[in-house]
């Protein structure tokens, strides 16, 4: 018998382990803890998760509750109604705040009903580009996995830069700073591997290589 939840203490992350891979999920428990102080509910059929370490590692985690759906119905949405009977089992013991994770727009019907009665509930979507607008608009709030880069705009440079050496290939790499920020001169050395992995990452997020190491060097700093 599930126990009556705090309003203020939990929130629920319901997962559509069939429609969205492993990597969503970590991400959006990453999200949740926003609200920590707090108790993590995940919900999903977890009977059907891979044997594999990183799994087991998710399940370890401190602070979470993982909650194995149960599966009334057989067919394509027998996990649909599952995690709606979870969310309606939720709500009546107290959680106000929901994550779905899917891609799938059937759940947009399940964040609708959630909605619909009080009291009132606070859902946030994360589902990728393909989400159609009728899923986004069901929720408070959408998030896109992966996050979607904001457009490149090239700021004005300044002649200082900051140099990054690879000693193996014996090359100066040159990289502008925006004029807004501080400038100065870096060296660092760095074998001729990763600066071919670096090269390789650029082309295929079609930046600069300049841009892709600002930004690695930048998300540095904000941890």
């Amino acid at each position: 018998m599930m126990k009556k939840i705090s309003k203020e203490r939990a929130v629920a992350v319901l997962y559509d382990i069939e429609n969205a891979p492993f990597e969503m999920l970590d991400y959006a428990l990453g999200k949740a803890r926003k609200y920590l102080p707090c108790k993590l509910l995940a919900a999903s059929d977890w009977d059907l998760r891979p044997d594999k370490k990183r799994w087991n590692r998710l399940m370890r985690r401190k602070g979470y509750t993982f909650l194995q759906v149960e599966r009334k119905v057989d067919g394509k949405n027998s996990l649909d109604y599952a995690l709606f009977d979870m969310a309606l089992q939720l709500k009546n013991k107290g959680v106000r705040h929901f994550i779905i994770i899917t891609t799938d727009s059937d759940f947009a019907q399940i964040a609708k009903t959630l909605k619909k009665d009080e009291p009132a509930v606070h859902i946030v979507g994360i589902g990728t580009e393909q989400a159609n607008q009728l899923l986004r608009d069901a929720y408070d709030e959408f998030v896109c996995y992966p996050p979607i880069q904001p457009s490149a705009v090239e700021p004005p440079v300044t002649e200082e830069k900051i140099m990054v050496k690879n000693d193996e290939a014996e090359k100066i790499l040159p990289l502008t700073v925006p004029a807004a920020e501080p400038a100065g001169n870096l060296q660092v050395t760095i074998p001729k591997s990763l600066h071919r992995e670096l090269c390789q990452r650029a082309q295929a997020e079609n930046v600069s290589f300049d841009q892709l190491v600002t930004y690695i060097l930048t998300r540095g700093l904000e941890r």
